[in-house]
């Protein structure tokens, strides 16, 4: 059976998944799912019980089964929001800053072209 690795990325309007599935040294990307926070327009403050339901939702979905791993990320959300939902999902959420997401581009394109 093939891994499958799973990317949560939380912006200040939307939450993305990435699921990837990896053969050997080959990383497929399964499914894409992105999930516009719709409380974020009309009040323009970032609240974790939206984000939470977000999860909460994708991760009830068949793509979401069988995960050997949870990887997840924010941009541009409060520290606040961020303890909050690290401590309800169980797991660390890096906050990226510019120089990060940079290096993490980066490695991206350097495995992807070579």
């Amino acid at each position: 059976m093939k891994d499958r690795y799973g990317v949560i990325f939380f912006d200040n309007t939307e939450v993305i998944f990435r699921i990837y599935e990896v053969d050997g040294k080959e990383w497929k990307l399964l499914h894409y799912h992105s999930a516009l926070l719709q409380s974020i327009s009309a009040t323009k403050t970032i609240d974790a019980t939206e984000t939470m339901e977000v999860v909460a939702e994708f991760l009830t979905t068949q793509y979401a089964q069988h995960i050997a791993e949870w990887k997840a990320c924010s941009r541009d959300l409060p520290p606040r929001v961020i303890s909050e939902l690290s401590t309800v999902l169980g797991f660390k959420i890096e906050n990226l800053n510019p120089l990060r997401e940079q290096e993490l581009l980066c490695k991206g394109m350097f495995t992807e072209l070579w």
